[in-house]
């Protein structure tokens, strides 16, 4: 229709006589980039003030005709809650004051089921407002519980159900398939990214393609369904990429009825309601109450189960003995140290792919799950105060993904588990030296592995000598690394990693605080020109220290801690520096920071830690901070050690001028009041210990 209209303006002169006069032009709902091809030869830039406004439901879409009218990106975001009530109430009962107290909690809760989406919220209001017991609580909570059902079958959710079906069935066959598998996940999850796209693998959903591996197909898809705006960003991690996400509510039904008649899910929530076919292939259990069956459905078909979803107590949970030809295995059990799960059960899984447990009890791992030539993924997170080991060599060789926390010891070497692309072990726990020989060497035989995150724990420093000595070595050899984060209850030797000597050039997080360096590492560290995130600690920072920080222009997230020495003029931020920078940590024990007109110009958190008994450079603190136009939350914690301030063993023979806490604290929020904007602020004394070793842990 678009088109036609253009076309027949041009017919007809009129559109040339517009455009050499101040003009508007609106083009509604765009589908590709391709049109703005079509289109940008007939609007003219003619100095008048004139403006051309899209809307699209792609992002790309709307970046790509951005740039050719110097304009921007608008996000239209939801309601707020208090005119999402305004346009609900006014719609039905022609006031916005004028609903009854019985139905105000209701209503509440169906205006959270439409996330102020006013198509969703104008849809229901009219499904309420031609109902003949329009006052009637029953009829407000029918439509609220069976939302889904009046989706489906009531006419005055037509436009709804065509805006739905639009977006759906431009995606590729693919892409429908990844889309509708969200409709396992229960109502407000928030979905991590990397889960949900190891599960699109083990179920098979991913299409192999020329010079593309899985994992990077699984992604692209991903991104895709964020790009169509099909599901919403929840949280972002470190280097600025997408962490987890979120499905509207709306959207969930949707995906749901969907779901249900492909027969591709079968949901069953704990009051027994079935959605999707008795003959499940996908199930999704979620119970939020205990004392309910321990079991799906009598007359529930499970022989052809193929993935196995449970929310829920651990008294709800089925027998997993019917499950027998499952590739999918997700059990997220409410806490329960009582129930212990006998592992032993999956081992009959022979088609097992993914394996993710939270909240049981194991204690340990049988000798024949390495019998599973399938597995790819495990996660297990056991009860909170449930300690469990993991024999390595117990694993099978097919994994490729390993995920567990700092309450699971991991023991044995990993050499034969060569396909592994993550590995994050919460707790590396050794005994004796040559463990730990074996577990370090072992590393470094994992050629495919991408990221890797160690919690290492010791008993002796002659075991943290030998993971010191043995690392840097092991790191060397994995040429794939992306992500590499080193934590734990004891510090490797200083300098350890400057004999890290070629990390990968494609390394984009590298976190190593308990790896310090003497000096700030000039040698290698500038070369990572794909690092996004860092995390690293020097015990004394050289003049030029920011400035080679700050070649390393793709930052996102810096923290930078000093033990003992840094300039006495100060760390300066030059202009320009640190150009996408949204987040900078930084501790020492002088509060020194100084930042230039221009630098950091995407900094939106600032988090500054230093002693409360710090020496005084000068009168100010955190000079320049009003330069910091992007900057929204400042948060200053200042070290009070044994709840005294700095003890005299301490501080140095020459005298010198020291801050107090409550100068100190004026003095920061002096510095802070300087912001031109709105900051969200916190100054805070925290007790940590009795001196500077203790500091960095608070």
């Amino acid at each position: 229709m678009l088109c036609f209209i253009v076309f027949l303006y041009y017919e007809n002169n009129t559109l040339c006589f517009v455009l050499f006069h101040r003009y508007l032009i609106v083009i509604d709902d765009v589908w590709t980039k391709d049109a703005w091809e079509y289109f940008k030869c007939c609007f003219v830039q003619n100095n008048r003030g004139s403006r051309v406004l899209i809307t699209t439901r792609i992002e790309d879409v709307a970046k790509a005709w951005d740039p050719c009218f110097d304009g921007h990106v608008y996000r239209i975001k939801p309601l707020y809650d208090l005119d999402s009530k305004r346009l609900f109430h006014r719609r039905i009962f022609g006031s916005e004051d004028a609903c009854p107290e019985q139905l105000k909690a209701v209503s509440d809760e169906i205006l959270k089921k439409c996330g102020g989406l006013p198509l969703a919220i104008l849809s229901v209001a009219g499904i309420l407002a031609s109902h003949e017991e329009v006052n009637s609580k029953q009829t407000w909570e029918k439509i609220k519980n069976y939302l889904g059902f009046q989706l489906e079958r009531n006419h005055g959710f037509g436009s709804m159900r065509h805006v739905f079906n639009l977006g759906y069935n431009n995606l590729s066959l693919d892409l429908k398939t990844c889309m509708l598998y969200l409709g396992i996940f229960p109502e407000d999850s928030e979905i991590i990214k990397d889960d949900l796209m190891n599960r699109w693998i083990a179920e098979g959903f991913i299409t192999k393609k020329l010079f593309s591996g899985p994992e990077e197909i699984a992604e692209s898809y991903f991104n895709e369904l964020i790009n169509k705006n099909m599901i919403q960003v929840a949280r972002m991690d470190d280097c600025g990429h997408v962490l987890s996400c979120r499905v509207h509510d709306v959207m969930l039904e949707f995906i749901m009825l969907k779901a249900a008649e492909e027969n591709f899910v079968t949901i069953i929530n704990d009051l027994q309601n079935t959605r999707g076919s008795l003959k499940a292939r996908r199930l999704s259990l979620q119970v939020r109450n205990s004392g309910c069956n321990n079991h799906a459905r009598e007359d529930m078909d499970v022989s052809q189960v193929r993935s196995l979803n449970f929310w829920g107590p651990a008294e709800c949970m089925p027998s997993l003995s019917k499950f027998r030809l499952v590739r999918v295995v997700h059990l997220d059990v409410n806490d329960s140290e009582d129930d212990q799960c006998d592992m032993s059960s999956f081992c009959k899984f022979f088609q097992l792919k993914y394996l993710r447990i939270r909240g049981l009890g194991c204690r340990k791992l049988p000798r024949q799950l390495r019998s599973l030539q399938h597995l790819e993924t495990l996660e297990i997170h056991p009860g909170k105060t449930t300690t469990m080991k993991i024999d390595a060599t117990k694993l099978p060789p097919t994994l490729w993904h390993l995920v567990v926390p700092s309450t699971v010891k991991m023991i044995g070497a990993m050499e034969s588990m060569t396909a592994l692309r993550t590995l994050a072990l919460g707790k590396l726990d050794v005994v004796h030296p040559k463990d730990a020989e074996k577990i370090i060497k072992g590393l470094g035989e994992l050629a495919n592995l991408r990221e890797l995150k160690l919690s290492l724990s010791h008993s002796s420093s002659q075991i943290a000598q030998v993971v010191g000595d043995l690392l840097p070595s092991s790191l060397g050899r994995l040429s794939n690394l992306k992500s590499l984060i080193i934590g734990g209850s004891f510090a490797i030797h200083e300098d350890a990693l400057t004999r890290w000597h070629t990390p990968p050039r494609h390394l984009r997080r590298l976190h190593a605080l308990v790896c310090p360096f003497s000096t700030f590492p000039t040698g290698w560290i500038t070369q990572l020109d794909s690092l996004r995130s860092l995390e690293i600690k020097v015990v004394s920072l050289p003049r030029d220290g920011a400035e080679v920080l700050a070649r390393l222009t793709l930052l996102v997230h810096l923290r930078l801690h000093v033990d003992k020495h840094a300039p006495e003029e100060g760390v300066v931020i030059h202009r320009a520096a640190f150009p996408h920078l949204k987040e900078f940590w930084f501790a020492y024990q002088v509060p020194c920071l100084m930042f230039e007109a221009g630098a950091m110009p995407g900094l939106q958190s600032l988090t500054v830690q230093c002693y409360a008994s710090a020496e005084r450079q000068a009168d100010g603190v955190l000079d320049g901070i009003e330069h910091l136009g992007s900057l929204k939350l400042c948060r200053v914690d200042i070290a009070v050690f044994g709840g005294i301030g700095l003890q005299a063993a301490f501080v140095p023979k020459k005298e010198v001028q020291r801050w107090n806490k409550q100068d100190l604290q004026a003095a920061f929020r002096m510095a802070i009041n300087k912001h031109p904007g709105s900051l969200d602020s916190r100054i805070r004394p925290v007790c940590s210990g009795v001196g500077p070793s203790d500091y960095y842990t608070f």
